[in-house]
């Protein structure tokens, strides 16, 4: 991955906008199936000619779940059903990881743990 990955510091505008924000539950159960939505932090990203959000990608720890291609005319934003690991991995936390890259300025990303229930 890019060593030039950005991430939200100092919670400006200009960050909110580029920084996927990823929303699921905290705790999902074994072989749950369950809505992971990823959006912009807060602040809506421009999506006009020149200047737009070109995809949107979710990992598992380091496998790629989904990627989505974008232009101008789409809302920069996905929502995906992924379904929690099986038996045996009660206890464990998975970590999300999304990305968004923007044509302008580049990737930006965010992470979220999610523990298995027991």
């Amino acid at each position: 991955m890019n060593k030039h990955v950005q991430t939200l510091k100092d919670g400006t505008d200009f960050e909110k906008k580029h920084v996927p924000m990823i929303e699921c539950k905290d705790e999902v159960a074994v072989n749950e199936l369950y809505e992971v939505k990823v959006h912009s932090a807060g602040v809506d990203h421009p999506m006009e000619d020149g200047h737009f959000i070109q995809y949107i990608e979710l990992r598992i720890g380091d496998l790629t779940v989904y990627r989505g291609s974008m232009t101008q005319y789409v809302k920069p934003e996905l929502t995906v059903t992924l379904k929690a690991p099986s038996e045996g991995h009660e206890g464990l936390k998975m970590k999300l990881k999304a990305f968004m890259f923007c044509n302008l300025h580049g990737l930006w990303t965010y992470e979220k743990e999610i523990a298995i229930k027991k």
